[in-house]
């Protein structure tokens, strides 16, 4: 019997049409801290350097299953930049660059807002998410902002825990916070990588939503494909009867 539901929150929860506004504040406000140290960069030179920053976030994510913070992402921007900031701006640009997304932020999923209560009146749910330059205190604030906090047990973030998907450790604490087994338990996320064979290598069920992104849809491994959250309660109804 399926007793608990676990959510991912970017393309799962959420849907971020404002990333490349994010991107150009980053720009904007990088080139500003650096003009104040007297190291002067060009917009062109620190767009680049960004994308080094996330090139490096993204390797470290893969090869050593964990997400870097915003600090360590940054600093690895400043090299690739072959520049350096004051302690003090130092410490503002990774705070800005954190709660940057509480300025500008994603939308909630459509359909999510409406089917999460819905789900928490039959099942214990909890979101496990990889962060990136927010943290899991930033992502939280934008659940209760959006009015979907309340539905969920328990939030797994991989900056609070030193781990990321597809690690097993990730579900198997999320499980046993929920208090249910592996084979109670269902994963629903947009990443055959970390969401998919992640929750299928801890012994859960997985749900590959799509309703975002379908890159991974034609090499996915999910017990079900879902691309609505409207969908969502009849998908899960049939996947307990499946294992009835």
């Amino acid at each position: 019997m399926l007793r608990a539901v676990t959510l991912d929150f970017w393309n799962t929860l959420f849907v971020d049409p404002r990333g490349r506004e994010r991107e150009h504040r980053r720009t904007e406000w990088l080139r500003a801290e650096l003009d104040k140290a007297g190291a002067q960069r060009s917009d062109a030179a620190i767009a680049d350097a960004l994308a080094a920053g996330f090139d490096y976030f993204e390797q470290v994510w893969r090869d050593e299953r964990r997400t870097p913070p915003a600090s360590e992402t940054t600093e690895a921007t400043l090299v690739a930049l072959g520049a350096r900031l004051p302690d003090e701006s130092f410490a503002r640009t990774v705070e800005y660059f954190e709660r940057l997304i509480l300025e500008v932020p994603p939308e909630p999923m459509p359909g999510a807002v409406g089917a999460l209560p819905a789900l928490a009146e039959r099942y214990k749910l909890a979101v496990i998410s990889d962060t990136g330059y927010s943290p899991g205190s930033v992502l939280a604030e934008l659940l209760r902002r959006n009015g979907m906090l309340e539905p969920f047990t328990y939030l797994f973030f991989s900056d609070e825990h030193g781990m990321s998907k597809p690690d097993v450790r990730v579900f198997k604490l999320t499980l046993a916070r929920l208090g249910v087994r592996a084979g109670e338990a269902a994963h629903v996320g947009d990443m055959q990588r970390t969401d998919v064979a992640g929750a299928q290598a801890a012994g859960m069920a997985a749900v590959h939503f799509v309703g975002a992104s379908n890159r991974d849809a034609e090499r996915s491994t999910a017990d079900l494909i879902v691309r609505h959250f409207d969908e969502l309660p009849a998908a899960l109804g049939g996947l307990i009867c499946a294992g009835c």
